[in-house]
């Protein structure tokens, strides 16, 4: 009796340590997370950046650029071409889906080209007063303002523009953008070369010969800049 009653106590023993490996959580590296892990994953906290400016300091920028940028621009541009007055722009937006496949592009093309990307570096700029560009795309905001986006790598302890040049056979390599034909100007003298490119190493031209087949541009623009339509956001 008694060695039956040891039986059947073992045996709920050998039950309940089945039962509880049974609700363990996979270890193994393949084994998919829970939903509740799955949850605390997508609900992580994110904190927000040391850049961030107050909306006062903000409206301040926004007025300062106004009185010493936008009113000289738009005092020193003609009216276009409909008679309408020249309004500089003041902003310009991409959707964030938009911006997240650009960074995710620009990262996967900077890891086959075994480099890491440093900075994303904004370039102020201005659209060219004709109606299209050397490639023939259609120049859609003749002399307005704009920026343009290049990701930069570490060369000499410095952020150096890039692009990437396709070898062939799948291999990739980064190049500088510096050193893209008709960035540098031509006409520097021989004497001042070496000091210029030192400070213009990286500024890119409107001017530059169109990229080759072979090349791949990181450069991003054709944005959506405004007015119109006109801005609400600090008036």
């Amino acid at each position: 009796m008694t060695c039956k009653k040891n039986l059947g106590l073992l045996f709920i023993a050998f039950s309940l340590l089945v039962s509880c490996n049974s609700e363990k959580k996979p270890t193994t590296p393949d084994a998919e997370p829970t939903r509740k892990e799955q949850h605390e994953e997508t609900t992580k906290e994110v904190k927000a950046p040391e850049k961030i400016i107050s909306i006062t300091e903000a409206k301040e920028d926004y007025d300062n650029y106004t009185k010493k940028r936008a009113n000289l621009i738009e005092a020193t541009e003609e009216p276009l071409e409909d008679g309408s007055k020249f309004i500089a722009s003041r902003y310009g937006d991409y959707d964030i889906e938009t911006v997240k496949n650009y960074i995710a592009y620009v990262e996967q093309e900077a890891k086959e080209a075994g480099v890491k990307v440093e900075t994303l570096r904004f370039y102020f700029s201005t659209y060219p007063d004709k109606k299209e560009f050397p490639d023939h795309k259609k120049v859609k905001n003749p002399r307005q303002n704009s920026f343009f986006i290049l990701p930069t790598m570490k060369v000499d302890a410095m952020n150096m523009g890039f692009y990437i040049k396709d070898l062939g056979d799948g291999k990739k390599e980064a190049a500088l953008i510096r050193d893209y034909p008709g960035i540098l100007d031509s006409k520097m003298g021989d004497n001042n070369k070496e000091n210029s490119r030192s400070y213009a190493s990286f500024l890119p031209t409107t001017t530059a010969a169109p990229i080759m087949f072979s090349d791949q541009s990181l450069i991003m623009n054709k944005n959506h800049m405004g007015p119109p339509p006109y801005d609400t956001d600090f008036n």
